[in-house]
């Protein structure tokens, strides 16, 4: 493996391979839900939003990425065993659904519901190429993009989630400066180099093992999505291109579905009409879904992504 000091900005030499990760569940498994009960121990561990998926986000997702994202190479799936989403197409040789005890180093920390604990062992995927996408299921591609979206042609990596491009590393607890809020900014993919990944693990190795050792999410876990960012701007900086807000809003946007019907149909509507480069449909709907709503967001789903992806098996 060519090592990120032998060629500028970090990454190896040539046009490289980008491979797309997602982390994904199947909150209706009887088993998946009969765990959680067992080890929770509040109502915030059985949060439905957090494993639910009304809207069968994934396989827009892959929709979105067939549509707009052409220079993907493989698309891994992580999953609790034995999942596996029943429409995908296993025989698809760029498709590979990893388990999670199939990860190494994963094991003692199983079984887990920790989304973040998860993320942590993304790099650990069989198989998976140096720079990749990670996404989280709820994130769609809705125009054409490039690979230079995510990594310039001098080889340096686009961070995105920032306001001025500036390190805050107090920033990667979840619960920690909650008033200082980036949230329409930190919900975008995240572009990653794997061996920049694994020095950001290595020295964090205690807080990473607590976050891992948490089956439900914590207020003091990292979370990894914004602990590789401020690693990118601090450590990294010279192989990173901050994204400042600004710019990142002229092509990104993060959608919070909740149940009021009036707001939801014009931004559904603003999102079809500015038709973002990517964007996040983050589900905030509570424990009561508004069916209103659900409708509209599925056809609005359909009318985005009406056909069927490589992906998915034939019917």
């Amino acid at each position: 493996m060519t090592s990120p000091s032998d060629v500028p900005g970090g990454a190896p030499a040539g046009v490289p391979d980008v491979d797309l990760v997602y982390a994904w569940v199947d909150g209706d498994d009887p088993e998946l839900q009969a765990d959680m009960r067992r080890y929770a121990s509040g109502p915030d561990d059985l949060n439905p939003e957090r494993t639910r998926d009304l809207y069968d986000l994934l396989r827009y997702s892959l929709r979105s990425v067939a549509m707009f994202a052409g220079w993907i190479k493989n698309i891994h799936i992580i999953t609790r065993r034995p999942q596996v989403p029943a429409w995908l197409d296993l025989n698809n040789p760029r498709v590979n659904v990893v388990h999670h005890d199939e990860l190494s180093g994963f094991a003692p920390y199983l079984p887990t519901f920790n989304s973040t604990a998860i993320e942590s062992f993304v790099h650990a995927v069989p198989g998976l190429s140096d720079h990749f996408l990670y996404m989280n299921d709820d994130f769609l591609f809705g125009a054409p993009t490039v690979r230079e979206d995510f990594l310039t042609a001098q080889g340096k990596q686009r961070v995105f989630g920032t306001y001025f491009g500036i390190w805050l590393p107090f920033r990667v607890y979840r619960k920690r400066w909650k008033f200082f809020s980036t949230v329409h900014l930190e919900h975008c993919p995240r572009f990653v180099y794997k061996p920049f990944w694994e020095a950001m693990l290595g020295a964090n190795r205690e807080a990473l093992h607590r976050t891992r050792s948490s089956r439900f999410r914590a207020g003091s876990d990292l979370r990894m999505d914004r602990l590789y960012r401020m690693w990118m701007l601090g450590p990294e900086r010279r192989h990173a291109e901050a994204v400042k807000a600004r710019e990142l809003l002229e092509y990104h946007r993060f959608h919070r579905i909740d149940n009021t019907r009036e707001e939801q149909a014009r931004a559904l509507d603003a999102l079809v009409e500015m038709r973002p480069k990517f964007y996040c449909l983050n589900d905030d709907q509570g424990s009561d879904p508004d069916a209103w709503v659900c409708d509209r967001v599925r056809e609005f789903l359909d009318a985005y992504y009406p056909d069927a992806s490589e992906f998915e098996r034939q019917e």
